[in-house]
């Protein structure tokens, strides 16, 4: 069994990707203008985005047991991601999202499979997650997820938790023995007023602080990211990026790229955010979820010339 710093728990899918001029009325057709699919899934994608840069990383999670499938364990060994516990399950369907880009910005359609082909709490291999640094999860199956917590907590694995929308609108109750185990919560702008019921952001950030949460990082989009702890808050601003293609992925990139500098790099909290930002704001710029995370030397590259920003 191979040793990594990072376990990621959760989802791996296909993204079906057009560009369209705008999002049809009802009845309407229109006329893609591209048209695309690429290995996606919130959870890979920030493993690709630790991988890029130099991070040793797994899997845990299942694809179907068809093409589909077998494509993204490929696109995982390709980008050196450990995919031991990586499983095809039989009779199941790879998911597949359908994802909308208009003017840079995406509309996601989410698959159905993404419930359904999943591990069972029977293939979650213990030793695996208390071999690592970091387990990062979206908690899309609770119950599994639940159980990798457990067992991190338990090991002093450290915990992150990416909270999108869909996930924060089961509710707090639902959600809330996982969150309040997580060393660093990263919610979306929409995630952040779900769970807490408020509007403002820092309102909302303050409060999953005084719950017990060490360290909440709201991503903003083109506005940055905003750091909550119990001594501090602060917005990091994000980079000023002209030639937006694509948004998908951009906040898994930004993920990857904070966890790698902060677990692993061990940077301090606004120096991590600037990397990670910056990752982003590459990302951005390439269609497809992947296609536009950097490496470590193009990323440098990129921080060299804001020097003034990053320092």
């Amino acid at each position: 069994m191979k040793e990594v710093d990072i376990v990621g728990l959760g989802e791996a899918v296909i993204d079906w990707v057009a560009e369209i001029p705008h999002f049809p009325r009802p009845d309407e057709k229109v006329d893609a203008i591209t048209e695309n699919y690429f290995p996606g899934g919130v959870t890979a994608n920030f493993l690709v985005a630790v991988a890029r840069l130099g991070g040793k990383c797994g899997f845990i999670g299942a694809v179907g047991d068809d093409f589909y499938g077998d494509y993204l364990i490929d696109d995982f060994k390709h980008e050196n991601i450990d995919t031991t516990f990586t499983l095809k399950k039989k009779g199941k369907k790879t998911p597949m999202n359908f994802i909308f880009v208009t003017e840079g910005e995406k509309t996601i359609i989410q698959s159905p499979h993404m419930q359904k082909t999943k591990i069972n709490l029977t293939d979650l291999d213990q030793q695996y997650i208390i071999n690592s640094k970091v387990l990062h999860t979206t908690m899309i199956h609770p119950e599994i997820a639940g159980r990798a917590i457990a067992i991190a907590k338990r090991n002093e694995v450290k915990v992150t938790i990416d909270l999108e929308s869909q996930i924060a609108k089961r509710g707090w109750k639902s959600l809330s023995e996982m969150i309040l185990n997580a060393d660093i919560l990263i919610p979306n702008k929409e995630g952040a007023k779900l769970i807490t019921k408020h509007e403002k952001l820092d309102d909302a950030a303050k409060v999953l602080v005084e719950k017990g949460i060490p360290i909440v990082i709201i991503t903003l989009g083109r506005d940055g990211v905003l750091i909550t702890t119990e001594k501090y808050q602060k917005k990091i601003p994000a980079f000023d990026v002209r030639n937006i293609i694509d948004t998908t992925g951009a906040g898994d990139t930004f993920n990857g790229a904070f966890s790698y500098a902060y677990w692993i790099k061990k940077w301090d909290l606004e120096r991590s955010c600037k990397y990670a930002n910056a990752a982003a704001a590459l990302k951005i710029q390439k269609l497809g979820a992947r296609t536009g995370m950097p490496n470590e030397s193009m990323l440098m590259n990129f921080l060299n010339r804001q020097r003034e920003i990053f320092l």
